[in-house]
């Protein structure tokens, strides 16, 4: 694992300087390197922490807690053609996160990024309980972290599970540091994209969808425009990635029968990044899985905004009118 990471710390600097080079993409580019999170390029994430929350994402869920202050989120299918969503946080951890629900097996693949990532959820089945516990991530669930969770009493559960997570990371200390994961980052957008002031992504029973507005993207999920439960913030990120991956159908289910897809972020493929209300076609790849993801156009890194990042996966067999970019 040493060699490996001593390899990919080596790639990354390559990167980086590839980018310096490049004609067409200028500005200050920010890396892991730099003092900021490696996660949204946003000062003061190196050297902390990485802790990945699982947010229900049916309607009974919402609204989320602390959401907006992720520094990268990745909305990901499950079973029923409905959603749920893995934010990773590095820069700000929130006094409250959630609804947590519970964790599938592509968390796992995300999180073999990182040494020792922390993971909040609300628990598994028994097959995937064993999964967890035997792969990279720090177990942050009610049965090993109970002081730090509790029940908003006015929803129904399994709606209704919240965390203190500022508390539970101030006495946390078996969770590893933040480290690269493949982006690089420029406040000033590169030439050559195409106007985009919408898009949507759909699956059987969940949508999500955005308008760009002034300097960010405004999320809605299921056609609702999503709003902070405390602050009553707007979802904002600076740059969204509709990142086309395998689905394949895993041993996992759930208790009625679903079928748990494995959303395959380990691979390569095609990626359209949405920033600065323009569309720009792109390829993705992550070869290893303690490897970072590259998103390119040519053999040119393609930056992201300095700032929150989201990043939906949808199927790469998904059909024409499942991913719209509206001008």
């Amino acid at each position: 694992m040493l060699q490996s990471r001593s390899r990919r710390v080596t790639l990354r600097a390559a990167a980086s300087l590839l980018t310096a080079l490049v004609v067409g993409i200028t500005g200050t580019t920010t890396s892991a390197s730099s003092g900021v999170s490696p996660l949204s390029g946003v000062p003061g994430g190196e050297g902390k922490p990485v802790v990945m929350v699982k947010y229900g994402n049916a309607r009974p869920d919402r609204p989320h807690y602390g959401l907006n202050q992720a520094d990268l989120i990745y909305v990901e299918e499950v079973e029923w053609g409905l959603t749920r969503i893995a934010a990773m946080f590095n820069t700000k951890f929130p006094s409250v996160v959630g609804p947590t629900r519970s964790a599938r097996i592509s968390d796992l693949e995300i999180l073999q990024q990182f040494t020792a990532p922390g993971l909040v959820f609300s628990g598994a089945n028994d097959v995937l309980l064993k999964a967890v516990r035997k792969s990279n991530a720090v177990s942050l669930s009610p049965s090993d972290r109970p002081d730090f969770y509790y029940r908003n009493l006015s929803k129904q559960a399994p709606h209704n599970q919240l965390v203190r997570l500022a508390s539970l990371m101030a006495k946390e200390n078996k969770v590893s540091a933040v480290e690269d994961v493949g982006f690089v980052f420029d406040s000033v957008a590169p030439t050559g994209g195409v106007k985009a002031q919408s898009f949507e992504a759909s699956w059987p029973s969940a949508r999500v969808s955005g308008v760009w507005v002034k300097n960010a993207w405004q999320i809605s999920f299921d056609g609702s425009l999503h709003r902070d439960a405390q602050t009553k913030a707007l979802l904002t990120p600076r740059t969204v990635v509709l990142q086309f991956a395998e689905h394949r159908e895993s041993a996992y289910g759930d208790r009625f029968g679903g079928k748990t897809p494995l959303v395959k972020t380990i691979g390569s493929g095609r990626a359209i990044v949405l920033r600065n209300g323009q569309s720009y076609e792109a390829q993705w790849s992550r070869p290893a899985k303690d490897a970072g993801t590259t998103f390119t156009i040519g053999e040119a890194p393609l930056p992201f905004d300095v700032g929150q990042v989201m990043i939906v996966l949808v199927d790469q067999k998904a059909k024409k009118g499942d991913v719209k970019v509206a001008k």
